[in-house]
């Protein structure tokens, strides 16, 4: 007679005695872990770090894609580069891999004969503690936080992680038009007083730490829901992934993944073009086209996500899953990738302390030119910062508080 685990996943390797549900688990050990979501993770970083580096300018106008306006040609030629291959295309691939992580956990939990209510309680406290960590980075430091809104969507998650393969897509489906509206909503002050030449949007420099965490504070608790309703069609795509092993195992999936890197850079680039000449001043679009070209990126930054994820997966499918094989540089990205919260974070403090008004004050006099290349300064910082730590044999701060908060008892297994 045969047993079938508590949960309707497949699983990774069969366990032939359950495990109490009261039992907390261990983190993977490094040498154990998937190479190809831990160097995504650690290349979507820098994506993000260029993503995010625009925000810290302050004290003067902007248009479409909250650029400045009045810039030089070479800081509009950025960004216009940065916005056709970086904009909401790095971001959605970090809520990929996030889905990707949730799905993996599912997995594993199932085949270590977990019942599901304790695995249900487990997702519930590892995304309540991601909103936690949310919350504080966004009083504290940056407007633009993720983990409040990938914490909400992991929470929503739990609701349709058994759900079936098919539901998974359907829901993804509808929801990325959804995510797309939104996006292309997000734009709308900025339509209206640029396009429609009522004169260019002005961000406040709030010069007093108080006042301007209050701003932050506020504008989170629109900005993260609205988030994780973006983020959410991602974060399912990630599970439906994960049942596969489609990053764990990237030999087993090679064609799949060659395929949709080159038909998901195709359709992102593409759709990318008209905002991104926009941005760079390149036309002068109308209000509907603006707003038109604004959901056209949101929605096409899911293909370019998916399709960076999947470039990175049949990379290492090539190069091969072991740490020999992957060369300094994929080293060093998977040590990023491993220590993904950390990083995070380092580059808000990167960002904010020296650029914020009420900080250092220094984003008032760059461009956004000089800014990206911050950006990858601060990536940078936080790469050295990894690799240290993996020479050490050390957990991320963040990771090592994280897991604390997730599983207070010791573990055991």
């Amino acid at each position: 007679m045969t047993t079938t685990p508590p949960s309707s996943l497949p699983l990774a390797a069969p366990v032939p005695l359950p495990v109490p549900a009261h039992a907390p688990v261990v983190p993977v050990p490094v040498e154990r872990r998937a190479v190809a979501p831990d160097v995504a993770r650690g290349l979507a970083l820098l994506g993000i770090a260029i993503a995010n580096a625009v925000v810290h300018l302050s004290g003067g106008a902007v248009g479409l894609g909250m650029r400045p306006v009045g810039s030089s040609g070479l800081d509009r030629a950025v960004d216009g580069v940065v916005s056709l291959l970086v904009d909401r295309r790095t971001m959605p691939m970090f809520a990929l891999l996030y889905g990707y992580g949730i799905g993996v956990v599912v997995r594993r939990r199932a085949a270590a004969w977990v019942p599901w209510p304790a695995c249900r309680a487990d997702l519930l406290r590892r995304a309540a503690v991601l909103v936690a960590f949310g919350a504080v980075h966004l009083v504290l430091l940056f407007e633009g936080d993720i983990l409040g809104a990938y914490g909400l969507a992991g929470l929503a998650a739990v609701l349709v992680v058994r759900a079936s393969d098919r539901a998974l897509l359907v829901v993804a489906a509808v929801g990325l038009p959804v995510a797309a509206l939104l996006g292309g909503a997000m734009q709308g002050a900025v339509v209206l007083k640029d396009v429609l030449g009522m004169g260019a949007l002005e961000v406040p420099a709030e010069a007093s730490p108080l006042p301007a965490m209050a701003m932050r504070a506020l504008s989170g608790v629109v900005a993260a829901p609205l988030g994780a309703v973006i983020a959410f069609p991602l974060v399912l795509l990630g599970l439906w992934a994960a049942r596969r092993g489609v990053l764990e195992h990237p030999a087993d999936h090679v064609r799949l993944l060659r395929r949709t890197a080159v038909v998901g850079l195709t359709v992102s680039v593409l759709g990318a073009v008209p905002f991104a000449t926009a941005v760079a001043r390149l036309r002068d679009p109308s209000a509907l086209d603006a707003f038109g070209s604004a959901m056209l990126h949101e929605l096409t930054g899911v293909a370019g996500g998916v399709a960076f994820a999947a470039l990175v997966g049949s990379v290492v499918a090539v190069r091969g899953t072991t740490l020999a094989t992957l060369g300094p540089a994929g080293r060093a990205l998977r040590a990023v990738g491993t220590r993904s919260l950390t990083c995070y974070l380092l580059q808000s403090v990167l960002f904010v302390l020296p650029l914020a008004p009420w900080a250092g004050g220094l984003g008032e006099h760059l461009g956004s030119a000089q800014v990206v290349a911050w950006a990858v300064g601060v990536w940078l910082v936080t790469v050295a910062v990894a690799v240290t730590l993996e020479a050490a044999g050390r957990r991320g701060p963040a990771e090592a508080l994280y897991r604390r908060l997730v599983y207070p008892r010791p573990a055991v297994r």
